[in-house]
């Protein structure tokens, strides 16, 4: 199977997963502030004015109420391209407005000659002809709640499913429940470490919970699987011409990455009728990606490794403690269960602010070296997508030697995930 070059794969996943945030939130705009609604807006100490909401043409990013045929697979009644999504916000750039980088509701329906940076992003993403087939935020409020898409990419030949990171309180409620969950992906399955593997039981339940599933029962994941499964059968621009499949996210969607290229690769290993149409090999690269498991997880994980059937890069920046593990007092306070007991997994690219990445197998990080404890604010900043995005377009790491290699020649040169 031919690989994308890892410059181009993750200059393109990166904004990938800042695009999930940003759809989303248009997305939820525009639900609540429904077209046709009658609003009312002050104009004055006594006075006021009714307009009618109309956007133009809503349905290229509300697309759940399409005539077309339901794909029990799929969320949306149609593909979303990322031309539609441009022509909307061209068109109905007066219905919002950003503050503070987050979509808002434009009562004053301010006319706006200016781009949003949204479309300037949906240019580059656009080059490589990325469609969006599926995107589901319906279990999803403005404290948070799982979302993801599923896209392909038709120039360089991949499909990749697409977590969302933390947003708000249900979220951060998820990122801090660290007890660990032993049935969800081994209770059926068994284990090969004959150890007692244990994943992030926050992260697991957003993905098995049988609230956030289908009309068929099917929990969320494998709704995904389904889905992703079905494009490499039935899709007649991927089926048979040697597609790969990458899975991201940032923050928590690394996490949520992490586990579902995990299970991935252990289903394609049992020969499970689920992935039977997905290539022999799954790639998580994730962003800013806490731990995901014990240390026996991790043995799990490198079984999978060694058998080629599983890989992870994972891009860190130096600074954030997100993606680190021993959180220490008065931190661990905050958490339900122990996070001494967790490690990374894949290989590390860790990212400098001002020069050349670091390339190392695992290379799991301790908190107290990464966090800022006399500048908090520093280390949050660290953590946000956009630094990620600006440390991932460094010239120092375009032109490293490991941005020209692929993702095997870089576990290659990191080091030996046998051991």
């Amino acid at each position: 199977m031919g690989e994308t070059k890892f410059d181009e794969l993750i200059s393109d996943l990166v904004k990938v997963s800042s695009f999930v945030y940003e759809f989303r939130d248009l997305r939820a705009v525009v639900k609540k502030n429904k077209q046709g609604t009658i609003k009312k807006r002050s104009t004055g100490w006594f006075s006021s004015e009714e307009y009618k909401v109309e956007y133009v043409t809503p349905a290229h990013i509300i697309t759940q109420k399409g005539s077309q045929q339901d794909d029990k697979n799929q969320h949306l009644k149609y593909d979303i391209t990322l031309p539609a999504i441009k022509q909307f916000l061209e068109e109905n750039r007066k219905w919002f407005k950003l503050e503070d980088g987050a979509w808002k509701f434009d009562e004053s329906r301010t006319e706006k000659k200016e781009p949003f940076p949204l479309e300037k992003e949906l240019d580059v993403l656009m080059e490589d002809n990325l469609r969006i087939i599926d995107y589901d935020d319906e279990f999803t409020e403005g404290d948070g709640g799982l979302v993801y898409g599923v896209a392909v990419n038709l120039t360089h030949k991949w499909i990749t499913v697409v977590f969302r990171g933390s947003v708000g309180k249900t979220d951060f409620l998820t990122d801090r429940d660290f007890n660990l969950d032993y049935n969800s992906f081994f209770k059926t399955e068994g284990n090969i470490s004959g150890g007692k593997p244990g994943t992030h039981a926050g992260f697991t339940k957003y993905l098995v919970d049988e609230k956030m599933g289908d009309q068929d029962g099917r929990k969320c994941l494998d709704r995904i699987l389904a889905c992703v499964n079905n494009e490499f059968e039935t899709n007649k621009d991927v089926a048979g011409k040697d597609f790969s499949l990458y899975v991201t996210g940032h923050s928590l969607g690394g996490g949520l990455a992490n586990l579902f290229a995990f299970r991935v690769a252990q289903l394609k290993a049992m020969n499970h009728e689920s992935v039977k149409f997905l290539p022999n090999k799954v790639t998580a690269l994730t962003f800013a990606a806490p731990v995901a498991g014990n240390h026996d997880y991790n043995k799990e994980f490198q079984s999978l490794e060694k058998k080629g059937i599983l890989r992870h890069i994972r891009v860190a920046n130096e600074g954030d403690a997100v993606p680190t593990n021993e959180i220490p007092l008065p931190f661990s306070l905050a958490l339900a269960g122990n996070s001494h007991e967790y490690t990374q997994n894949g290989v590390n690219l860790h990212l400098f602010p001002d020069k050349e990445l670091a390339v190392d197998y695992r290379n799991t990080k301790p908190f107290n070296s990464q966090f800022f404890y006399l500048n908090p604010m520093k280390s949050a900043e660290t953590h946000f997508v956009a630094e990620y995005i600006r440390r991932v377009e460094l010239p120092a790491n375009k032109n490293s030697s490991c941005y020209q290699k692929t993702v095997e020649e870089i576990y290659a040169h990191a080091g030996d995930c046998t051991n």
